[in-house]
């Protein structure tokens, strides 16, 4: 029996058993002790069932994601939120959303655009007319990677209303007026040829939302309405070497703190559609059961599984895009990382153990990407590799929006059985 098991179950006893007593005391009380002294002990009691009954939910909770874990099941987040996926996205029917969300969406958004809506990129034209000399909006660097959607259609797939600062504070911020689209990710042809596939994010000011229904154009940019060959150079701060700017060392500047504005923030990723509703209860279940077993001093959710043997790592496999490779099992990553968790420089975040076990294809090898602290051009002397599918989910930070692609060394990686190529959740 794994230590984490021994800690989840624990703390799974310990909540129920306090749940058990108090409704016990609450319903007896009253009938064995005299008077007000019975009322007043019953009263305690229930409200000990009331405050213990979430904790109990959330160990449930996290016993059923550690046992679907354990067994190569798709994680339960991950499972609850499929129809937040892009593909899951792009073939859903057009969503219909009420006045109140579309209100909601505007007072703690930024925009009135929610997962799911049909959106028309803008003209360049009147991009260009939103953005200063330096081809910012509000901080936000236009890219010229983003070029190519103007006057294209696409999907909204995330309120870009929370994220984690990792070049300044090292803290959650807020965007607001800002979102990311299916499919729509910088290929780094204007930075140097950086290879980290990041999401690239759009203010609502560059987008119109388009109805089928009543919108009758086009959504070819007409004639007069193309883009100008010299935009790039327009959108050209940044893009040259030793320095880069991009949109990711920008987030600092083009966010502000979350504050203390805890139930608007709360609420936000309902209203924005960035996760699914049981998804966003198991989330918040999940967290709350981490809060408990930080205070007690126990394992939280995620942990890496122990294991006995001590054998030394397996020589790391070359892979290359296409191949087909399993996710290793927690016990055997661990061996491969130092006390700080990290593999030659790069971390493994928990994020990633909800993937142990699990078969995926390489989607792309990554050689070089730009530090998001210097902005200079890093080349990896170990090359890292993108899995189809697999990205940030942001649970643990409590939904960040960002869902940029997790980076796996090959030492966490092998080859995958014959018949087991692929998960049926790959996109």
């Amino acid at each position: 029996m794994s230590a984490a098991f021994k800690s989840y179950a624990k703390s799974t006893v310990a909540c129920v058993t306090l749940v058990v007593s108090g409704i016990t005391a609450a319903a007896f009380a009253p009938g064995l002790l005299p008077g007000n002294m019975g009322v007043m002990v019953a009263g305690i009691a229930a409200l000990v069932a009331a405050a213990s009954a979430p904790f109990a939910a959330a160990c449930f909770v996290v016993l059923s994601r550690f046992r679907r874990i354990r067994k190569g099941e798709r994680d339960l987040f991950l499972e609850l939120n499929r129809t937040r996926e892009p593909r899951a996205i792009e073939q859903a029917s057009a969503p219909r959303r009420t006045t109140l969300r579309r209100w909601l969406a505007r007072r703690t958004l930024g925009h009135d655009l929610i997962v799911g809506d049909l959106v028309e990129v803008r003209p360049w034209t009147e991009i260009r007319a939103t953005l200063d000399e330096r081809g910012c909006l509000e901080e936000l660097p236009f890219m010229p990677e983003m070029l190519a959607m103007c006057g294209q259609q696409a999907r909204i797939f995330r309120g870009m209303h929370r994220l984690f600062d990792y070049r300044k504070s090292r803290r959650m911020r807020h965007m607001r007026g800002a979102v990311l689209l299916v499919g729509a990710t910088c290929d780094g042809s204007g930075h140097g040829g950086c290879e980290a596939a990041c999401h690239t994010i759009w203010k609502a000011a560059w987008l119109r939302r388009f109805e089928p229904e009543r919108d009758t154009t086009s959504l070819v940019p007409p004639a007069g309405h193309e883009v100008p060959a010299n935009a790039a150079e327009i959108l050209a701060a940044g893009t040259r070497a030793p320095r880069y700017a991009c949109q990711l060392t920008q987030l600092h500047a083009a966010s502000e703190p979350v504050g203390h504005s805890f139930p608007l923030d709360f609420w936000r990723p309902l209203i924005a559609g960035n996760v699914a509703p049981k998804a966003f209860v198991a989330g918040w279940l999940t967290h709350l059961f981490n809060e408990l077993q930080h205070y007690r001093g126990g394992i939280g959710f995620p942990a890496f599984e122990t294991d006995a043997r001590s054998e030394a790592p397996c020589p790391e496999i070359p892979f290359a895009p296409g191949d087909s490779v399993k996710v290793k099992s927690s016990a055997a990553i661990r061996r491969t990382l130092n006390d700080q968790l990290t593999h030659r420089g790069m971390g493994f975040e928990p994020d990633m153990l909800k993937h142990c076990g699990r078969c995926y294809r390489i989607e792309a090898g990554i050689g070089k990407l730009i530090d998001i602290v210097s902005g200079e051009m890093r080349i990896m002397k170990t090359p890292a590799f993108l899995l189809r599918g697999v990205h940030f989910s942001g649970e643990r930070q409590l939904f960040n929006s960002q869902y940029e692609p997790l980076f796996w060394r090959a030492a966490w990686l092998d080859r995958a059985l014959p018949g087991r190529e692929a998960s049926d959740d790959v996109d």
